[in-house]
């Protein structure tokens, strides 16, 4: 078998993925396994730590799993592209030890992020188009400065978690643009690292790896990863990039105007421009697209998949029967409007706040069974999605040309209908799941001269009966959330 085929690793929120394709046939085999992360007592409550060690072992256990179920060798991949969960980093010794490993969800960082943004809030913003500081690099930097004072004395490198999957394959300590500025270490404007706003936020620059772009070589696996990971020796490397941006490679947008949802445990929502479009206001991010010159403007709906299986676990028991149960339901799920998770992104304001479940009262306990309740939680995350292509149309002065929604959560079967209902349009769906997977094999494909094209999809158009009665909803739904932040305000 010639190596023709090209292999993904994708290092996710909840867990590892290996996805393998080939031109022309599509996705050969995929394997997946959840991980945990660990929250030692002095980092509690707010830490959360990741063990590399198991890490390493479960990233190997899914591409040996993988390639098994393809009935391939190591010899068949023509080359491997490493993508993960953004905001997550890694500091190093110069042997390779993890000295600080935390993932999106780590907020240890929460006093040094805090002081960063009481300081240079603005500054940060304009250069890597991202708050709030405690989700990002060099407020971890800190951390580890102040409270291990003795390990960041051996740091060697800070690494973004794609760098240092690339790291653990090739030996090689590179950063990749994407990620880094997803990480708060690299002015998205310039394509360079901000040297002056890095010294300001004590990052030294010797701990800075050579930057390299999306889709680049940045080594080959060397004999010992091979072994454990089951690839062969001298198989090219490339770190992919961020994993919400590699999603839209997957779904195939690229270019200014379209939009792309990557409906995974978050729900960003990333419209294409030409250019670094920073929001007066500071609610939404910018990100560096994969293909070179493009950019995205990203208005998150944050939480959903995590707040859909959720309610999966708590009402069904399994997500196959929660679908179920929610495509049974009529649009506005018995009069219930969820506010859940999924909101309206402003990253100048990222927090707590208040949510619920509302409806009329008194309650027709018949009227509201569990269909309702899940329909409910989907529609809550529709809206969300409809009110953040509005504020990144209005950040970026474009219309969406065309919407692709892929991931994990479109296998919610009444998912995508209701997406294209209230969106009141029709929406293109990727009819491969792991739209992320897909697109990082099309970037290790560019570096093998192998042309992988976008995932295929399917045209899904909305209910023409339900697009009145969603725009309704979706205004109520509106006043209900702007009426919980002003309870919220009025707390003490």
């Amino acid at each position: 078998m010639a190596a023709d085929h090209l292999l993904a690793l994708d290092a996710g929120t909840s867990g590892a993925r290996c996805l393998i394709a080939r031109p022309g046939t599509g996705t050969v085999a995929s394997a997946r396994r959840d991980w945990s992360y660990d929250m030692p007592p002095e980092i509690a409550p707010f830490g959360r730590a990741i063990d590399t060690e198991r890490f390493w072992s479960t990233l190997c256990d899914a591409s040996r799993s993988a390639l098994a179920g393809a009935g391939m060798s190591g010899g068949d991949i023509a080359a491997v592209a490493v993508t993960a969960q953004r905001l997550a980093v890694v500091i190093v010794d110069a042997g390779g030890q993890a000295l600080y490993a935390g993932p999106n969800i780590d907020v240890r960082a929460l006093r040094e992020g805090l002081t960063i943004d009481a300081q240079h809030a603005g500054r940060v913003y304009r250069s890597c188009g991202k708050l709030p500081s405690l989700l990002l690099g060099p407020a971890r930097v800190q951390w580890l400065r102040n409270e291990r004072p003795d390990d960041f004395a051996r740091a060697a490198a800070v690494l973004t978690l794609g760098d240092w999957m690339a790291y653990r394959l090739t030996g090689e300590l590179r950063a990749e643009r994407t990620l880094n500025a997803d990480s708060g270490l690299l002015d998205v404007t310039t394509l360079e690292r901000d040297g002056e706003l890095l010294d300001a936020l004590e990052v030294p620059a010797e701990l800075l790896p050579p930057l390299v772009s999306a889709g680049d070589v940045v080594g080959e696996v060397t004999g010992g990863a091979a072994e454990a990971i089951g690839l062969a020796e001298g198989t090219p490397v490339v770190i992919a990039g961020s994993d919400t941006q590699v999603a839209l490679s997957g779904l195939g947008i690229e270019e200014p105007g379209e939009t792309g949802i990557a409906a995974g445990w978050s729900c960003p929502l990333q419209q294409v421009t030409d250019a670094p479009l920073l929001d007066a206001a500071k609610r939404t991010w910018v990100c560096i697209h994969p293909t070179p010159g493009r950019w995205t403007v990203e208005s998150s709906a944050t939480d959903a998949g995590r707040i859909w299986r959720w309610w999966c676990d708590l009402l069904a028991g399994d997500p196959d029967e929660a679908s179920t149960l929610a495509a049974q339901g009529a649009p506005g799920a018995g009069g219930l409007s969820a506010h859940l998770g999924p909101r309206p992104m402003n990253a100048a304001a990222m927090g707590p706040y208040l949510g619920g479940l509302v409806t009329m009262t008194p309650v027709n306990t018949e009227a509201l069974g569990r269909g309702e309740l899940l329909r409910a939680v989907l529609e809550n995350i529709a809206f969300a999605l409809r009110a953040n292509l509005a504020q990144a149309q209005e950040v970026s002065g474009l219309t969406a040309t065309r919407v692709a929604l892929g991931g994990g959560l479109t296998r919610a079967s009444a998912f995508p209908s209701i997406v294209a209902s209230v969106f009141g349009r029709a929406i293109d769906l990727s009819t491969e799941v792991d739209v992320t997977g897909w697109g990082a094999a099309r970037i290790a494909g560019r570096a093998a001269g192998i042309d992988l094209p976008p995932a295929r999809s399917r045209c899904v158009e909305p209910d023409a009966a339900a697009i009145e009665t969603y725009a309704r909803l979706y205004e109520r739904w509106r006043r209900l959330s702007d009426g919980l932040d002003a309870l919220r305000e009025g707390l003490p």
